[in-house]
């Protein structure tokens, strides 16, 4: 969106009010130049010369006539109101920044109306602020079927030096090319060129930019329930830690309607908790080479975890399955689980190494010490171990959580805490074991 320049507005002391302004251009009275409220002054864009006699010619028009100024008088005169004029002035258009010492002529163009000077010498100039831009002004959002490349020069010559996906948003600095068909762009850690066909943009993007923002909450709060319904009367059924990140599904006002598990949703209080907006940004070639090394080292890894006997790779040290009681156990289970603690959380993934699910995450980490658990969260409840109290809980019991059935699993690794894969945002973490709401503990091993 181009901005506009700003507009010279001359004020009028004297009881008179400030002019009225048309389509940005501003006039000046002289003081041998007087107009009634409502009358329009006219030179059809042409400069009033001066005129040797102050007192030259006088025409006055009244009604709905229109008359031309006779003898030195160059201006034509129209208007409902009467109107007594004397051109006694040069005219030219007002330019930003000049003076009444600058003003040697002075225009007033067709169609800009004013109020009736009473104190021509009070005359004050201001410079009026720029119209409020849109906080979405320049605004690009990428519209291909994957992804086009960025390029350091407004050619497909250019050197390739990232990657806009589908729905990425960026910043258009100027256009380019010799018919202004590439956009010159920053988006994330990338700036450069691409093709301008290939992006909505101003007013265009603006309209849909809500399909491609994501809103999310800040907790604020040393903890923050999460509430059934929007009342602080309404049952809990979870809670956020601080600084702890949660996407907004809603805004009720007082209350946010919030994802704060991969499947459950619930309200917290607006007051607690600062919300941001976040887009999907361009990706540097050098970002995309470092994930892909990131993804084929963690599926080597994975391949050899499943191959190796008990050693050490890379930084994981895999259980020997020798343990001399079940508390050793146990304290391996743990130790071994917290191993994998930041890594990626991947629906229906198969290696804790590249990334599962909830309930993929506690049946791998048992099946590498030799138990063979359901690999669904329901499963984990219904069939495998046998069901404790939280005054039994023992470090390597799994937690089940959910209302009327279970729809998360982690696994208890003791001072009232858990690990883990919680959902696609934050990957594997350790949460308070009372975070949300209990359905069962299963002891799996005795």
């Amino acid at each position: 969106m181009k901005n506009e320049k700003n507009k010279l507005l001359i004020y009028i002391a004297g009881g008179c009010g400030a002019l009225a302004l048309g389509l940005g251009i501003v006039a000046y009275r002289h003081p041998h130049v007087a107009a009634a409220n409502g009358a329009v002054v006219s030179t059809a864009g042409k400069d009033m010369e001066p005129v040797a006699d102050s007192t030259a010619t006088e025409t006055t028009v009244s009604g709905n006539d229109t008359a031309t100024a006779s003898g030195n008088d160059a201006a034509t005169v129209s208007g409902n109101d009467a109107v007594t004029g004397a051109a006694a002035f040069s005219t030219r258009a007002l330019e930003e920044g000049m003076t009444l010492n600058d003003l040697p002529a002075l225009t007033i163009a067709s169609g800009v109306s004013f109020a009736e000077v009473q104190d021509p010498e009070a005359i004050s100039f201001a410079v009026a602020p720029d119209e409020e831009e849109s906080e979405y002004a320049n605004l690009a959002i990428a519209q291909v079927t994957d992804y086009v490349n960025v390029r350091s020069l407004p050619s497909t010559d250019g050197e390739i030096v990232g990657k806009i996906y589908n729905g990425s948003v960026a910043q258009v600095l100027a256009t380019a090319g010799d018919n202004d068909d590439w956009f010159q762009i920053i988006s994330g850690d990338v700036e450069g060129f691409i093709k301008a066909e290939y992006f909505l943009y101003g007013e265009e993007a603006e309209a849909v930019i809500d399909q491609y923002v994501t809103y999310y909450a800040t907790v604020l709060a040393d903890r923050l329930n999460v509430r059934e319904e929007q009342s602080a009367d309404s049952r809990r059924i979870g809670y956020i830690d601080n600084g702890e990140n949660v996407k907004v599904v809603e805004d009720c006002g007082d209350w946010l309607k919030v994802q704060y598990t991969d499947s459950k949703q619930g309200y917290v209080s607006a007051e607690y908790v600062s919300v941001h907006e976040e887009f999907v940004y361009a990706k540097s070639i050098e970002e995309e080479r470092r994930e892909e090394a990131e993804r084929q080292a963690l599926a080597a890894r994975a391949q050899e975890a499943e191959q190796s006997t008990p050693e050490v790779i890379g930084d994981i040290t895999f259980p020997t399955n020798q343990y001399t009681s079940n508390e050793e156990l146990r304290t391996a289970i743990v130790d071994y689980a917290m191993q994998y603690l930041g890594n990626k959380y991947v629906h229906g993934g198969r290696s804790l190494a590249s990334g599962t699910d909830c309930s993929g995450f506690t049946s791998y980490i048992y099946k590498d010490f030799g138990y063979s658990l359901s690999r669904t969260p329901g499963g984990q409840y219904s069939t495998n171990g046998r069901s404790v109290s939280y005054d039994e809980i023992q470090p390597g019991d799994i937690i089940c959580y959910g209302k009327s059935k279970c729809t998360h699993v982690g696994l208890y690794i003791g001072d009232g805490q858990i690990i883990h894969s919680a959902n696609s945002r934050k990957g594997v973490i350790i949460s308070a074991a009372d975070y949300d709401n209990i359905l069962a503990i299963k002891n799996v091993i005795d």
